[in-house]
């Protein structure tokens, strides 16, 4: 429950400073990118990179949340394995014993 209550504080948060960012920059500036350039209000400007960056560094949290939850899958099928192994090596053991 916290974690939406921080999440969606998070959202307010963003949503408060693209508004504020917004409201206080309606110049008009031409960016110049690699084949062509374009003439923007630096707010829709600055609104595009943000977001830019924010669904970039999401996709790179994602990847490597994906690889560690891969990486605990297998370890996790492996402790199985060997759990299982070692139970079959003890009662093999045992019943040589008796």
């Amino acid at each position: 429950m916290l974690k939406y209550i921080l999440g969606f504080l998070l959202l307010i948060a963003v949503v408060l400073v693209a508004v504020t960012i917004g409201a206080n920059n309606d110049q008009l500036i031409t960016f110049n990118y690699v084949i062509a350039q374009n003439e923007l209000r630096l707010s829709t400007l600055v609104a595009l990179l943000f977001g830019l960056g924010l669904i970039l560094g999401w996709l790179i949290t994602a990847f490597f949340y994906l690889r560690l939850k891969l990486k605990s899958l297998s370890l996790s099928r492996q402790v199985k394995r060997q759990a299982a192994l070692i139970t079959e090596l003890n009662k093999n053991r045992d019943n040589k014993a008796a």
